[in-house]
This record gives C-alpha cells, sequence and structure tokens, in this order.
C-alpha cells in the first residue's frame, strides 16, 4: 500500500508541474522530438529518483534540476557529433538564468490556478476548451451556441478577471507583479 500512495503522490505532484517542466526543456533544447525524448527519459529518471524529492518542497525546481542534467547529457552527445549551436559558457549562464525564472514562474503559476479556482463552471470550460485542448474559436462558439464575436468578448473578460486576480494575489504574497 506504500508503493500505491508513493505512486499516487508522483503522479499527483506530475501531471501538475508536467507543463513547467517540459517549457524549460523546450527553451534549451532546439528540437522539438528531441525535447520529447529528453521529456520522456527525464520522467523515467524523476520515478527513479523521486524517493529523494523532499515532500513539501517545490516539484517543478526538483523535476528541473533532474531536467537539466538530462539537458547536460544530450548537450556532450551534440558535442560529440559537432552538432552543438552555443558555446558550453553561454548555454550554462542561459541555464542558470532560466533556474531564477522558474521559481518566479512557479510563484505565478500558482497563482493562476488560484485565480482559476475562483471562476465560473462557463468561464472554467471556456478557458479549458480554448487554452488547455486549444480549441479553435470557431469550435467553442459553435459548441455553446454563441457567436464567434462573443467567445472573443468572453474570452477577454474572463483574461482580465483572471489578471487582476494575479496581481492582487501576487501583490499580497509580496511578489512583484
Amino acid at each position: 500500500m506504500d508503493q500505491d500512495k508513493h505512486t499516487l503522490e508522483f503522479l499527483k505532484l506530475f501531471v501538475r508541474h508536467q507543463q513547467e517542466i517540459y517549457a524549460y526543456i523546450l527553451t534549451l533544447v532546439p528540437h522539438v522530438h528531441d525535447a520529447d525524448d529528453l521529456f520522456q527519459e527525464g520522467i523515467t529518471v524523476m520515478w527513479r529518483k523521486f524517493e529523494q524529492f523532499q515532500s513539501g518542497t517545490n516539484f517543478a525546481a526538483w523535476g528541473v534540476q533532474v531536467m537539466r542534467y538530462q539537458i547536460l547529457d544530450y548537450r556532450r552527445n551534440q558535442a560529440r557529433s559537432k552538432r552543438v549551436l552555443m558555446e558550453d559558457s553561454l548555454f550554462e549562464m542561459l541555464m542558470d538564468h532560466l533556474s531564477t525564472t522558474q521559481d518566479d514562474m512557479a510563484v505565478r503559476i500558482e497563482a493562476l490556478r488560484k485565480c482559476q479556482t475562483q471562476l465560473g463552471s462557463r468561464s472554467k470550460r471556456i478557458i479549458k476548451m480554448r487554452y488547455e485542448l486549444n480549441t479553435p474559436v470557431e469550435k467553442i462558439a459553435s459548441c455553446l451556441k454563441i457567436s464567434r464575436r462573443h467567445v472573443y468578448h468572453m474570452l477577454g473578460q474572463i483574461n482580465g478577471v483572471l489578471l487582476r486576480c494575479m496581481r492582487r494575489t501576487l501583490a499580497e504574497g509580496g511578489h512583484p507583479v
């Protein structure tokens, strides 16, 4: 049963933070198919090393660190085949900067999640369709039986509500807006 609890905790944290971790890889790896491969390999490494993760700490930051080593291995392999696109020193600076930015991004994503919980069910549905499922506006309009113009208007209103809520939430937490 402990193994089931361990697995469930990993899956819950991973699903919540997978986009942040994948975005980190995409910023440092020039080819999407290579980024996909690294992400898959990194997930396996994260699972194997999950007992090293300190519960209650920042899972996304931990996952990014795991991926950082995957990316460094990838770069070493690329260097052997003479396919490196950037000097190592510049790449290291970029990785360090992204790690710093990652913490700020995690705070902002958490604020956005908190603000999304305050939306009504219809607004949540529209946001999910448009931004998670990448549904075209025309299809959203058809599903909701409203005009495209009305969908754009609603998206603008929802985005405004989320933006104001995020600014308020970040300010209350002492974070720069």
